[in-house]
């Protein structure tokens, strides 16, 4: 995917915990500081959504509990209604809601993180 320059400030303690945690991860702080960039934009555009380490990298979950998307997506595939998945998990159907508008829009990423997971 093609790429732009951006540049952006931040103040000189942030820009050392970034470095280090960009030698930590093996990566360029350019690279990491993109991750982070896109990951915190695509958390406000998709409420209830946040990302960690997988088994295939970095993964889209839902906050606050320990269920990546493609796990949320599994269920509904198999139970068929959004209520019904809301009850496996115990959860309010809203955030059942929030992790099928982000696995709707990026199949892509969530198939690649399933398949990562499980080898399938």
């Amino acid at each position: 995917m093609p790429t732009i320059v951006q540049s952006c400030r931040i103040e000189e303690n942030h820009a050392a915990l970034l470095a280090r945690q960009a030698k930590r991860r093996h990566l360029e702080v350019s690279t990491l500081s993109s991750l982070y960039l896109k990951e915190k934009a695509l958390e406000e555009e998709y409420p209830g959504i946040g990302f960690r380490d997988g088994a295939g990298g970095r993964e889209a979950y839902v906050q606050g509990h320990r269920v990546a998307v493609w796990e949320v997506a599994d269920v509904l595939h198999e139970v068929k209604t959004v209520a019904k998945a809301a009850d496996h998990f115990r959860w309010p159907p809203a955030l059942v809601r929030c992790a099928m508008a982000f696995a709707k829009a990026f199949r892509g990423d969530i198939e690649q993180q399933r398949k990562a997971e499980v080898g399938a």
